[in-house]
């Protein structure tokens, strides 16, 4: 879905070129803060009274399950968990 005009667009890109690396950095630490308590409140709501050590294997597949093959997966599952 796409319902920002270019103008909007491009007038955020320019506010974004703005700011220092710093903050561009800040911004996008803070992006993924925000998402990381998104889906940890979704999967606590979806599976209440999971153990700490199932809610990072939880987060991990959401967040990276995409990202590595089985096996490299099962090793970081084993890692985490």
């Amino acid at each position: 879905m796409k319902d920002t005009s270019p103008q909007i667009e491009e007038k955020m890109r320019e506010m974004i070129r703005r700011k220092s690396p710093e903050e561009r950095f800040k911004m996008g630490c803070s992006m993924y803060d925000f998402s990381k308590q998104l889906v940890t409140s979704a999967i606590r709501q979806s599976h209440p009274g999971i153990s700490a050590a199932g809610l990072r294997r939880e987060l991990f597949l959401r967040f990276y399950a995409n990202d590595f093959d089985s096996v490299h997966q099962q090793k970081i599952l084993d890692h985490i968990s």
